[in-house]
């Protein structure tokens, strides 16, 4: 009598698995894929954003206006602002309002706080400021670089206005193995 059960329940459990293998088959797949692929790694990322303008017009005030907008979210660590300015003869000529070549940039938090801005009428050297965040860390959202100059020089010449501003952004995020982005 166990023989009269035993077949009938065999051919049902086999036509069950092998009509159902393929979906079970694929996830078995898949899991074996993600066990070779390895674990995700946490990494820091650096973002540099570059402004540089060379003025080569030297019979006229060139000026230049520029406005760079980025997005900082809670995984931004580090806001590094670099910068550097020429102003050719500024040290004998000095700052006169309206008259001057000159150099003036802020950098704008989403809700519109300027929490970095520079107004310079002479050459200045290299210079580094870190933007330090809040107790919460740095405000979400679309931060805002607004660049204003007006300056001279030639096109090849050793009188020659420019500027540069670096924006530096470090953040964490997750790297998958086998994939260059960083998430």
């Amino acid at each position: 009598m166990k023989k009269s059960w035993f077949m009938p329940i065999l051919m049902v459990m086999v036509f069950l698995l092998s009509s159902s293998a393929g979906c079970l088959g694929l996830l078995q797949a898949r899991e074996t894929m993600e066990h070779f692929r390895g674990e995700p790694k946490i990494q820091s990322e650096t973002i540099v954003l570059k402004h540089e303008k060379v003025f080569t017009n030297p019979t006229d005030w060139e000026v230049y206006e520029n406005s760079t907008t980025f997005y900082v979210n809670e995984a931004v660590s580090e806001l590094i602002m670099w910068r550097q300015t020429k102003i050719t003869g500024s040290e004998t000529v000095g700052c006169f309002e309206n008259f001057t070549r000159y150099v003036r940039a802020e950098l704008q938090t989403p809700s519109g706080q300027v929490v970095w801005a520079i107004d310079e009428c002479v050459s200045q050297g290299p210079i580094t400021d870190e933007i330090l965040p809040e107790s919460s860390g740095f405000e979400t959202g679309n931060w805002n670089l607004i660049i204003s100059a007006r300056g001279a020089g030639t096109a090849t010449g050793a009188l020659q206005d420019f500027l540069r501003i670096d924006i530096t952004l470090k953040r964490t995020c997750v790297q998958y193995p086998l994939e260059d982005a960083c998430i």
